[in-house]
């Protein structure tokens, strides 16, 4: 029984270690984010709104993700905290609503998509192009994830 609790322990380090480091990644997607959004450094001339836009996404994932690193490492910690993300990671309750909660987005995500491939011919060739690829990224996605799935589980 030990042994089991012991693994399961690292298995909730082991995420919560990968956790940060998704973060950092975040974080420095959001520092190439303000630094495009500060320009002075691309061949082309940004217009003030893709300049604020590139701005302030950046600057709100590098919050985001410093928020997100500092918790987890607190987590890691802090003996208490680790073992109430440990019980909260491991019941299936919560498993079952964020296995639906992916599950119907994505769906609603794919209908969103064929509406605005719908509407999007009536606008502009470039919009219809443009949500055509991210629709066919996404079933391409939807394809290797299942994929992946179906070996693993």
């Amino acid at each position: 029984m030990l042994l089991e609790n012991a693994k399961v322990g690292k298995t909730v380090e082991k995420r919560i270690k990968n956790r940060i480091i998704y973060s950092v990644c975040l974080a420095v997607l959001g520092v190439t984010s303000a630094v495009i959004g500060v320009g002075g450094f691309l061949p082309v001339e940004l217009s003030d709104y893709l300049s604020g836009f590139y701005s302030g996404v950046g600057t709100g994932l590098i919050v985001a993700a410093i928020i997100t690193i500092i918790r987890n490492i607190r987590t890691l910690k802090n003996e208490k905290l680790l073992k109430e993300k440990e019980i909260y990671e491991n019941d299936e309750r919560n498993k079952m609503i964020g296995l639906k909660t992916w599950s119907y987005t994505g769906y609603a995500m794919f209908i969103i998509l064929y509406v605005g491939l719908l509407a999007a011919g009536f606008i502009s060739e470039m919009v219809l192009n443009t949500i055509l690829v991210i629709l066919g990224v996404y079933a391409l996605c939807l394809f290797f994830a299942r994929l992946y799935c179906n070996k693993t589980m």
